[in-house]
């Protein structure tokens, strides 16, 4: 009934019901230890669980501090655990189903993520491999919680498995992403542009004054303090950088955190919806505008060596620069140079603030060179004084 793997999990097999429940019980208590915290079971091969398996389930819990995890649940299995309301008492999750994107066309692009359309109603967002299932359900939760407040995204119904990956299912109306429009019709990049910033904009508006929404401020001066005595950057370094953070005004304004034209996703209808929601959630919008910045400004701007990854998307400088300068004026809704700048320059600062996240979180994403570059920007705006945002 029981088999311990080395990383910890419990396997389940067979059926546990009264004849059994006992012995059950001794080989399961056993296998998690006096001194665990918490319990991971494997559910996968487990064919039927009575009444009797299930109260075993709920003392486990009660000896348990970190509580008890079931995964790879059968769909037979988990309707007793949800009938019964063990869904509620122990976090149970139903076994993936495998899923193939062999011959799928690739209808947009993120940072962690591609994805496929399945038909005319369904697309596939197919994560990583380096992607783990934590943030995976996180991109369910956010999307969910934001599609509350009002923020076009689309909902999620499956999660399966994509050979060595996680895979989430949405409903969309034959959709495709802003960034593949533009590449296969770059005739109309400006006026798929305009469309992107007044979506950006517009979403903009919406307060998502809840828990669930962390603050991007908060989040990422947290991290920039845990970069210190890791020999990233010196501690002057870092302490500059938290207060180029500091000086962003707190705001519930919903954020996407990677919020560029390859995460919003143009349906048959003409909606606009944003995608790729794991990481999203509140502050000023200046946030938000670095993801357009670091891709189509900065590396547009500057001969680097880009890392790990082609960041211009298969865009030209040219092309990939003149998409920035397009957004950065349609989002502000003015062609003052002055102001303009103004407003890029502190966009990079944010970024070049940021930066040391993703050389600690991602390594290999980015060069030495382009780190050093990104740093810059915020070290430089330090130093020349820091101002008010623009915008």
């Amino acid at each position: 009934m029981i088999t311990k793997t080395d990383s910890g999990i419990i396997k389940l097999d067979g059926r546990i019901d009264s004849n059994n429940a006992k012995q059950f019980e001794d080989e399961l208590f056993a296998a998690v230890g006096e001194n665990a915290d918490k319990a991971v079971l494997d559910a996968e091969e487990l064919e039927y669980i009575s009444s009797a398996g299930l109260r075993v389930f709920l003392k486990l819990k009660k000896s348990l501090k970190g509580g008890v995890d079931v995964i790879n649940v059968s769909n037979e299995v988990y309707d007793i655990f949800d009938v019964t309301g063990f869904t509620n008492l122990l976090d149970v999750k139903k076994a993936l189903k495998e899923f193939s994107v062999e011959g799928l066309e690739q209808v947009g692009i993120g940072a962690t993520a591609k994805v496929y359309r399945i038909d005319e109603d369904k697309i596939i967002k197919v994560f990583n491999p380096e992607v783990n299932a934590m943030m995976t359900e996180r991109e369910g939760k956010m999307a969910k919680a934001a599609f509350v407040f009002g923020v076009p995204t689309a909902i999620s119904y499956d999660t399966v498995k994509v050979g060595g990956s996680l895979g989430v299912i949405y409903e969309m109306l034959n959709a495709e992403d802003v960034m593949h429009h533009i590449l296969k019709e770059p005739e109309k990049t400006d006026k798929y542009v305009d469309m992107f910033a007044e979506f950006v904009k517009k979403v903009h508006t919406i307060e998502v004054d809840s828990p669930d929404f962390m603050s991007a401020k908060d989040n990422r001066i947290m991290g920039i303090k845990g970069a210190k005595g890791k020999g990233v950057l010196s501690d002057e370094t870092l302490d500059k950088m938290i207060a180029v953070m500091e000086s962003i005004p707190d705001r519930n304004t919903f954020i996407h955190s990677d919020c560029h034209i390859g995460n919003v996703m143009l349906q048959s209808d003409g909606e606009l919806m944003f995608i790729d929601m794991g990481a999203c959630g509140k502050g000023h919008p200046i946030f938000d505008m670095g993801s357009m910045y670091l891709v189509y400004n900065f590396f547009a701007s500057n001969d680097l060596d880009f890392g790990a990854r082609d960041m211009l998307h298969g865009f030209t400088r040219e092309q990939a620069k003149h998409i920035w300068d397009r957004f950065i004026r349609s989002y502000l809704g003015t062609d003052d140079e002055e102001y303009v700048a103004l407003a890029e320059e502190q966009i990079g600062a944010v970024v070049g603030a940021s930066i040391v996240l993703a050389a600690l979180h991602i390594p290999g994403m980015f060069s030495k060179e382009a780190l050093d570059a990104m740093q810059k920007l915020a070290l430089d705006y330090y130093d020349k004084g820091i101002r008010e945002i623009c915008f």
